[in-house]
């Protein structure tokens, strides 16, 4: 029997249509639990990020050639893993997260200063443009400058950060993002740290 990728390609080839309705036989499932179980999202959230992905892999696919099954559906799971980052990145987003800069401080002296230095390479799963589900804006100058402010950090750095704000464990979100979970806890400190110090300098004037 034809491989899957071999199968999904095909119908790719002849029609749109088919091959998105031969992608969502092989993969709907699977992609769906992952949705539910990895990120905590509903019924319709993880059905919105599924049908991104479907419509994502359908725009892109003809630009690539797969070698083996495995590395079709590990470069369609690298497009699903980053939509339902982006989505969440997004949802977060839209909420006004109050920083307390006496709980920074707190935390930050708590944490662990003799491990080795931290490496801060970008996600290695990012490549997915952000305006796939557009932007916010508030009315509400500290959250503004926390906006910009979260903008100038590094894009791990900052999922890093929005994950822990929302009570994800250190553990899950090293899982959703595919990143040790050492020094994991120092890395957030330290870019909360960053992203406080930079929103005082756009609430000053000091940075545009």
């Amino acid at each position: 029997m034809e491989a899957k990728h071999l199968q999904i390609i095909s119908k790719f080839k002849s029609n749109l249509r088919e091959g998105l309705a031969i992608l969502y036989d092989f993969y709907s499932k699977s992609l769906y639990q992952y949705s539910v179980r990895n990120w905590n999202l509903d019924e319709d959230e993880a059905y919105d990020i599924l049908y991104k992905t479907l419509e994502t892999v359908g725009k892109v696919i003809g630009r690539y050639e797969f070698s083996t099954e495995k590395h079709f559906s590990n470069w369609l799971f690298k497009i699903h893993k980053n939509n339902n980052l982006m989505f969440v990145r997004s949802k977060l987003a839209k909420e006004e997260v109050e920083f307390k800069t006496v709980d920074w401080q707190q935390e930050y002296q708590e944490a662990d200063e003799d491990n080795d230095p931290i490496d801060f390479n970008e996600n290695p799963i990012a490549g997915q443009s952000e305006e796939l589900y557009g932007s916010t804006s508030s009315t509400n100058p500290l959250f503004n400058a926390l906006e910009k402010a979260l903008l100038m950090i590094n894009e791990t750095d900052r999922d890093i950060v929005l994950l822990r704000m929302n009570n994800y464990s250190y553990e899950d979100i090293a899982n959703m993002l595919g990143i040790e979970n050492n020094q994991l806890k120092v890395r957030f400190l330290r870019a909360k740290a960053k992203i406080e110090k930079k929103t005082m300098h756009i609430i000053n004037g000091k940075l545009q």
